[in-house]
């Protein structure tokens, strides 16, 4: 992945933060997602992750009460939602 720089204004930069807060992603991915949609690329991705979240996009929801499965792989489950299922 390339690396780029650039100088933002404090209260975008405030703004960016807290949009990464909000959403439980980093920086980076919040600019990412913002240049892809300001640059009409958002529906063109076809790695993986976005292959694999438009195929099951409103079918996962949270486990059940007392379904199987432990803490480490719940905690991965919301974050997989969290990150690719908006």
């Amino acid at each position: 992945m390339n690396v780029v720089t650039l100088k933002i204004p404090e209260d975008l930069d405030a703004a960016l933060r807290a949009a990464s807060k909000q959403r439980g992603l980093s920086r980076s991915a919040v600019v990412r997602e913002a240049l892809e949609q300001s640059l009409g690329l958002h529906e063109k991705r076809t790695g993986g992750a976005a292959r694999w979240a438009s195929q099951w996009r409103g079918r996962l929801s949270a486990p059940a009460k007392g379904a199987r499965g432990t803490v480490e792989d719940d905690a991965r489950l919301a974050h997989l939602l969290a990150k690719h299922l908006r």
